[in-house]
């Protein structure tokens, strides 16, 4: 269920392997007033991020085949999109995975289980960053 355009807000991509979380993120913020464009997972989030520029990435850090950490790597890599900010979704910031992201140029981190306000403040946060330096 993709909500690409539905919204006039800014267009978030949300990647998660995990299809009740990815429904509940894509309610949450388009309730909220954002785009949401759904990727079920690494892979297909590069392609989106290549298909239509999303401006800003909430990304799952441990899914299968092309993780988290490996979209940061390629978004924040990549002179054409690096300056997408990206936040990554995370049980622990002291695991492994989020020190990785953290070093390859994560812009935020939201922590699981999520609060909403939280997850909205820190999108926002991010998103008047990335429009005062455009």
């Amino acid at each position: 269920m993709s909500l690409d355009g539905a919204n006039a807000g800014p267009t978030i991509l949300v990647v998660d392997d995990d299809v009740d979380t990815l429904r509940i993120l894509t309610h949450m913020l388009s309730n909220a007033g954002y785009n949401v464009v759904q990727a079920g997972g690494g892979e297909e989030a590069l392609r989106k991020v290549k298909q239509r520029r999303p401006d800003i990435i909430l990304t799952d850090l441990a899914m299968p085949g092309v993780t988290g950490v490996e979209v940061i790597h390629e978004v924040k890599g990549n002179p054409a999109t690096n300056d997408i900010p990206c936040i990554a979704v995370t049980a622990h910031i002291w695991d492994s995975m989020a020190r990785v992201a953290d070093s390859i140029g994560c812009d935020g981190f939201v922590f699981k289980p999520f609060n909403n306000r939280e997850l909205i403040k820190e999108l926002r946060k991010h998103l008047k960053e990335q429009s005062a330096v455009a």
